[in-house]
């Protein structure tokens, strides 16, 4: 077994890969509490559809009405896989949405069909204030695209889509998964130079 002795040895042997590993995962931390967004948003968009066409053999109108509220409600979560749609929220903000490629605007905001008539979409926020405004922006846009296709319709058949409730939680994971990322990356690395070094001394 091995003594105390020995061990606080082996402790000082590795003491700086030890010291090295918490460096990374303090500016893992620091890092991940100044960039990333601390705030997660789910907002739910409720589809529905308005108008008939005029046909006296239509029979079956609840049905074909949830029909095309489902259908429609692809269409919605497929504007949140373009760029165009987080420009376009970000634009009524007033703001940029920063240095962003095609791939990470597309990102930026995910839609999922939940059922028929509706479409949760989710995102991130660096505060509360953010993810409040960041929400309306996105039931106003949507609201406002929906509104251009009811206009150019010729079927007589319209769609409404309302916001729900944003519902808003604080993130406090990421930073300690961060800095639990960053002191295992930092001992991967230590250990790798320290024996790296008492190879080649040798």
């Amino acid at each position: 077994m091995m003594s105390i002795k020995k061990i606080k040895i082996e402790a000082q042997k590795y003491k700086g890969v030890l010291i090295f590993a918490l460096a990374v995962a303090l500016v893992a931390g620091i890092f991940t509490w100044q960039k990333q967004d601390r705030y997660d948003v789910s907002l739910s968009l409720t589809v529905s559809r308005y108008g008939t066409q005029s046909a006296q053999d239509y029979k079956y109108d609840n049905y074909y009405a949830i029909k095309a509220s489902d259908e429609f409600g692809e269409t919605v979560s497929g504007w949140f896989k373009t760029p165009e749609m987080t420009q376009a929220i970000f634009k009524k903000l007033a703001v940029r949405p920063g240095s962003m490629s095609l791939d990470s605007l597309k990102r930026r905001f995910k839609a999922a069909k939940i059922s028929p008539n509706l479409v949760e979409v989710r995102f991130s926020a660096k505060n509360e204030n953010e993810a409040k405004n960041l929400a309306q922006a996105v039931s106003d846009t949507v609201v406002e695209k929906t509104n251009l296709l009811n206009v150019s319709s010729w079927q007589g058949i319209s769609f409404l889509v309302a916001g729900g409730e944003p519902v808003i939680v604080k993130n406090e994971m990421a930073i300690w998964w961060n800095l639990l990322t960053g002191f295992l990356v930092g001992l991967v690395v230590g250990f790798f130079v320290f024996i790296s070094k008492e190879y080649f001394s040798d």
